[in-house]
Order: C-alpha cells, then structure tokens, then sequence
C-alpha cells in the first residue's frame, strides 16, 4: 500500500464508491489558495483551465474513470492564511468537499519573519477548521523570483508549512523543495515563473498536480 493514501483514505473511498450511475455521489476536490491556485500566469492572463487544480483533478479521473469528480477553485489573487480562514465556511465547508488542498505562503512572507508566527497560528486553525469534515493536503508553493527568496523569508514559511502538516497529520505536496531543487541547481528563479516573480508557467502547474496525485497512486 501507498504509505501516503492514509491522508486521503475518505477521498479514496468516496472515489471508489462513485460510479457516475443514478444514485451515486459526486466527489468534490476545493483548491483553496492565492494567485497560483487561481491560475493567474504573465501579468494579466489567468487560465483557471490549466491551472493546477484542473489538472490534478484530470489526473484523479484517469485514475478513478467511472467516479463523478468535480473541482471548485477557491484561489483569489493576493490571497493569505488570514483570508483564508476568514472565508472558509463560505468557499468550503459549505459545499461539503470530499478533498480540500491549502496553498498558502507567497503573499505571507510579505509579512517578513515578525508574521512567522501568526503564519503558523492561522494555518494552524485552518487545518482543524477542515479536517473534521474532509481530508487536508497541504502544499508548499513554488518559489519567488525576488528579495524574499534571496533573503531566505520564503523559506521559513514554508518549514512553517511543513511543520504544521507534522503536527496535524496531514500529508503536503512539497513543490517547493523541486523548484528549490533547481535553484540550488543554477537555475535563476525569475525564469522559472510566468511573471519572474511569483506565477508558475504553465508547465509549473503540472509540478503541482504531479505532487498532489502521488497521494493517491496505488502502492
């Protein structure tokens, strides 16, 4: 068995008990996010298409071809952890989702490492507001193309991140430590976003969706 199935075990089977047959339950996915999760690419281009909550939710039905899968993109451009928590009854909870997927972080570092700690409290509280009703995976986001990446704040978020999926025994879709990969490989990170600041490209998403769908291949 995939060791990583066990934080989407409900998921899994809600997939496998949807048959897209009279009488069967759809299966909801909800992106919750920034920018990225919205699809915002270049400077004033937003494809929601082939933003990576659409193509992990592809991904998903090609391994689950029978079950009735839809996916509701809760990503708002500029988007925090505050945000976020302030509208998740709304954008979330309320549609009784199956999945949900939390990437936050790009715009929080703005708040430099004195909203280290309140990144942490928030994010907290988002998970235990989500995880009684669906399963959580959280995901750590590309890089930056500017100073906080060079100053290293983006990274202290994202160990935020991933110590609270630790604590709260949640699975995350680490992107950040690929994109990282290939910084402390050469790469610029300016030309590894659609905007050279904060966008994936449109080949980035697919990163995303490739970290997500792990958790629910067959071991």
């Amino acid at each position: 068995m995939n060791p990583r199935n066990r934080y989407v075990a409900r998921t899994i089977e809600a997939l496998r008990r949807s048959t897209a047959m009279a009488g069967s339950r759809s299966v909801l996915y909800v992106a919750l996010g920034d920018s990225v999760t919205a699809g915002w690419l270049e400077h004033g281009v937003m494809d929601s298409s082939i933003a990576y909550p659409s193509r992990f939710r592809d991904r998903l039905a090609g391994l689950f071809p029978r079950a009735m899968i839809s996916v509701l993109n809760a990503g708002l451009g500029g988007e925090g952890v505050e945000g976020a928590l302030a509208r998740v009854e709304r954008d979330v909870l309320r549609h009784e989702p199956s999945l949900v997927t939390i990437c936050l972080g790009l715009n929080d570092a703005r708040s430099g490492r004195e909203g280290l700690n309140p990144f942490r409290e928030r994010l907290t509280a988002l998970v235990d507001e989500i995880k009684p009703a669906a399963d959580v995976l959280l995901i750590t986001p590309n890089t930056r193309g500017d100073a906080l990446q060079e100053e290293g704040i983006l990274d202290e978020y994202v160990r935020q991140i991933r110590s609270v999926a630790r604590d709260r025994e949640v699975g995350v879709a680490d992107v950040y430590a690929v994109y990282h990969g290939w910084v402390r490989a050469g790469a610029v990170p300016a030309d590894l976003l659609s905007n050279r600041i904060s966008h994936p490209t449109r080949e980035g998403h697919k990163i995303f969706a490739n970290g997500l769908i792990e958790f629910f291949q067959p071991g």
